[in-house]
């Protein structure tokens, strides 16, 4: 009986986003035969909402969450909130088991410290070699978008440049009509559950040719292999004037923040060391990972995979699996870290932290 609930207790708290507002997300068919349990804790869940300072809508009949952005300048098109439709189903009882292990979860995710958005935005802009979405306005079918892969940096107000052959397609699309649009996802993103931005602006040539010189060594720091940038026959663009700032953090966490709150907002001190850190955590101390989210945080079962994916002076994030039920679950340093050696430091004390957790558990 316990191993049969092991996989029930993991999709549940795999699921704890949909009723949090946590980091955590999940899908899968194992998810689905489960949703009568997740409904119907998600119900009981709003009666705790003020104690866990959530905000929860009548209007949502199933996961108690609703995203709806009041500020006009954050949401001028008045985007409406997302609630999941509901059924009979979520009045499906819960074992106290499921209850008890759902309730854990849930209290620790939504203590952790997390980034603000704007900081996590201009994190996810200043990433190294990054490729994003362009999409500007076709000059030979007006009316229509054009998407392009295209590299990109940012200078030091986030606002994002590249670097354009003549002959391009969205090159020739902005000299004729600047407005466009950029999607940029965080570097490790794989679906719905992982973040991504999207800029609304105009992007011009740059004409002045200091500001050009400055930019290209900036680009090529970023982009250490585009020797391209050093063609005569490119030429760089810059979103000069950024209009709106759209964010999706994962399930649950949708919004804007304002042009002045992104411009104002700075990258996460650690990004610069962040991928060393988190590439040797995946590949020599999985086991250690694994111990956080089940001693600290307290997903029971095992789990098939669990690896690093965004790490900021905070904590980081972890995206756990088993079978085919995946999400991220959240783990915080005991104390803020702003500089490189600390994060060996908070690591250090995380797996201590776990080691006595889990020697409590088994005496």
């Amino acid at each position: 009986e316990r191993m049969a609930a092991s996989p029930k207790l993991l999709a549940v708290a795999l699921g704890l986003a949909l009723m949090a507002g946590s980091a955590v997300a999940f899908t899968s068919p194992l998810a689905a035969r489960l949703r009568p349990a997740l409904r119907g804790a998600a119900r009981s869940a709003a009666s705790r909402a003020a104690s866990l300072g959530l905000s929860m809508q009548k209007s949502d009949k199933v996961t108690g969450q609703k995203f709806e952005e009041k500020d006009e300048k954050k949401n001028p098109g008045k985007r409406p909130g997302h609630s999941v439709a509901g059924g009979e189903e979520a009045a499906a009882p819960v074992s106290p088991e499921i209850e008890a292990q759902r309730k854990l979860i849930e209290e620790h995710q939504a203590s952790c410290p997390k980034s603000t958005w704007a900081e996590e935005i201009r994190t996810i802009m200043a990433q190294k070699n990054g490729f994003a979405t362009l999409s500007t306005m076709s000059k030979t079918l007006e009316g229509f978008p054009l998407g392009s892969i295209v590299g990109f940096a940012t200078d030091d107000k986030g606002r994002p440049y590249f670097v354009f052959s003549s002959l391009s397609s969205h090159t020739q699309n902005l000299l004729s009509n600047p407005k466009a649009s950029l999607c940029v996802t965080e570097p490790k993103f794989k679906g719905a559950a992982d973040a991504r931005v999207t800029l609304i602006g105009s992007v011009t040539k740059v004409a002045d040719s200091d500001e050009e010189d400055k930019l290209r060594k900036s680009y090529m720091e970023n982009h250490p292999g585009a020797y391209w940038a050093e063609f005569k026959d490119f030429n760089f663009f810059r979103m000069d004037k950024i209009e709106d700032v759209s964010f999706v953090g994962g399930f649950a966490r949708a919004g804007s923040v304002t042009v002045d709150e992104y411009t104002a907002g700075e990258p996460d001190p650690l990004a610069a060391f962040a991928d060393p850190v988190m590439n040797h955590m995946n590949a020599d101390h999985t086991d250690a990972l694994k111990d956080y989210v089940t001693y600290l945080v307290g997903v029971e079962g095992e789990l098939d995979t669990c690896q690093m994916k965004r790490l900021d002076k905070y904590g980081f994030d972890v995206r756990v699996a088993k079978g085919s039920d995946s999400g991220i679950i959240r783990i915080p340093f005991p104390e803020t870290v702003s500089e490189r050696k600390g994060i060996k430091e908070a690591i250090v004390a995380l797996s201590q932290k776990a080691a006595k957790a889990k020697a409590a558990k088994e005496a």
